[in-house]
């Protein structure tokens, strides 16, 4: 397995996520419309769509009032479960979680506890955000106003 690396794709996911969560619950919005808003080129958005789709974390509808909603409430999405699914399990580095090291044959060393230990961490604060979180301190940036905290 590979280390994380935490990519464009993901980042870019949690963004539109966070776009469409503000649209409201059950109103599919349309791809282009979420890409004009966050800025993030169309296309990559639609192959990422088809990604969390198939994950089960989006559906789409079709027709004149079509596009993309969750399949399951923001509420229950964290940034970490987005991470995982685009691109792959949270590991620091190769040893972490269990794994072996990158040095053929060595055992593992004192450094790999560190490797966990960033793992825990990266899983804690990745899994402590949800979309629904992340959308409402939007709207009050949007607002105007600071939001207080995003964390729960």
């Amino acid at each position: 397995m590979s280390s994380i690396r935490l990519t464009k794709k993901s980042k870019y996911a949690v963004r539109a996520l966070v776009e469409l969560a503000m649209n409201g619950p059950g109103r599919p919005q349309g791809v282009s419309e979420v890409a004009r808003a966050q800025h993030i080129p169309e296309r990559f958005l639609e192959q990422i769509f088809g990604e969390l789709r198939r994950a089960n974390v989006l559906e789409s509808h079709r027709g004149a009032h079509g596009g993309f909603c969750f399949a399951v409430p923001p509420e229950e999405i964290t940034v970490l479960d987005i991470v995982e699914i685009l691109d792959g399990e949270v590991r620091p580095a190769r040893c972490s979680a269990g794994g072996s090291c990158y040095i053929k044959d060595a055992p593992l060393c004192a450094t790999s506890r560190v490797w966990d230990e960033a793992r825990v961490a990266l899983e804690g604060v990745f899994g402590k955000y949800t979309i629904a979180q992340l959308a409402e301190a939007e709207r009050d940036i949007r607002a105007g106003n600071q939001p207080a905290s995003v964390g729960v």
